[in-house]
């Protein structure tokens, strides 16, 4: 990262906490956001410019921007902990780099350079070291976001976009079980669209099945495929595992879900347990068959806000799938938890060290 100039950003470095602010385990998650935002602009005759501080109040979205008219934004969702020494870490963020590119590619925009996206995450947490909880007590959630800025209506790509970091303290997440409801007519993804991105146009296509799932007595929705509506995909905001006998299956990445970064490090933990994991199609025929078998085990979603979430029943109206607690999902919860937070020398690239700013 490049330290900015000595005086430039440094009265804003380590910004303090309000003197009302509330204990780690009662930040819950999105609900206290940082004071500033980090970001950097981009202009199709300039390129990226150098990064920026500002007070969140003090950079609106034009109302007419194809950010907010047509959709064109997306963004990213990673964490930064303290170690068992007080150090800060950020989880991953160069698999974040590389997926905000992805998904900037595929709309048409700009593709910030993955040294660009550290420095901008890196002075995030810099500013707001003050609002990362202590070691195992949460993290600092950051977002960072990329739209199409400039105040013009007109249906084509931007000339004029931003990246820019907010970011949240957060409680360290709660394990918990939730039961999904298997939505049989809406559709969120299909072959072909936006359902790999990490655009705000997925999770808006998303909202209705998550009310039709709380409608019916369920905590949150699981999609399955456009065509015949057979086939697992995601789980709300989760990527979902499952345990069919000695081995722990994953839908594969087809287009229609999200490349969950905490997806991926589940696969690599499980594997490196000795633990059989695949990636394979999973119909809802396929679980009701090895329920019936006695080989349906556990079922967790996984996510970076969430971490894992076991899943107990999938239900579509006409059946009810019930999984069994294994304790699996417990364990990738606290193996997951070790490497995230510091607290083994397991997989050390994962973390990638914020320095501290220098006076």
């Amino acid at each position: 990262m490049h330290t900015p100039p000595p005086g430039s950003y440094q009265a804003l470095y380590e910004a303090a906490l309000p003197a009302d602010w509330p204990q780690p385990e009662q930040l819950g998650f999105g609900r206290l956001l940082g004071p500033y935002l980090v970001h950097a602009q981009h202009g199709d005759d300039s390129g990226w410019h150098a990064p920026s501080v500002s007070a969140r109040s003090a950079l609106p979205v034009p109302v007419a921007s194809g950010g907010l008219q047509y959709g064109f934004s997306v963004f990213e969702g990673l964490k930064a902990y303290r170690d068992p020494q007080g150090n800060i870490h950020l989880f991953r963020p160069r698999d974040h780099a590389r997926r905000l590119q992805q998904s900037a590619r595929r709309l048409v925009m700009p593709e910030p350079p993955e040294e660009l996206f550290m420095t901008l995450c890196q002075l995030a947490v810099q500013v707001h070291a003050r609002y990362v909880p202590p070691h195992g007590r949460g993290a600092l959630y950051l977002r960072p976001t990329l739209y199409a800025e400039e105040d013009a209506l007109g249906f084509r790509p931007a000339t004029r976009h931003r990246l820019a970091v907010a970011v949240t303290p957060c409680s360290d997440p709660a394990p918990k079980t939730v039961r999904l409801w298997a939505e049989l007519e809406l559709t969120r993804a299909a072959p072909g669209g936006l359902g790999a991105a990490k655009t705000g146009g997925n999770y808006a296509a998303g909202l209705a099945g998550l009310q039709r799932a709380k409608e019916r007595g369920y905590d949150d929705v699981v999609w399955l495929d456009a065509l015949t509506h057979r086939q697992l995909g995601e789980a709300g905001t989760m990527n979902i595992f499952v345990q069919i006998g000695d081995e722990v299956l994953t839908p594969p990445l087809d287009g229609t879900i999200l490349a969950g970064i905490t997806r991926d490090s589940v696969l690599r933990l499980l594997a490196a347990s000795g633990v059989r994991v695949s990636e394979h199609n999973l119909s809802l025929d396929e679980l009701m068959h090895a329920q019936m078998a006695g080989q349906l085990g556990t079922a967790f979603g996984v996510g970076t806000a969430a971490r894992t979430v076991t899943i107990a029943e999938i239900g579509d109206g006409s059946r009810s799938i019930l999984f069994s607690d294994t304790g699996l999902a417990a364990r990738v919860y606290e193996g997951l938890k070790q490497v995230q937070e510091g607290s083994t020398h397991a997989l050390r690239e994962w973390r990638a060290a914020v320095p501290t700013p220098q006076a």
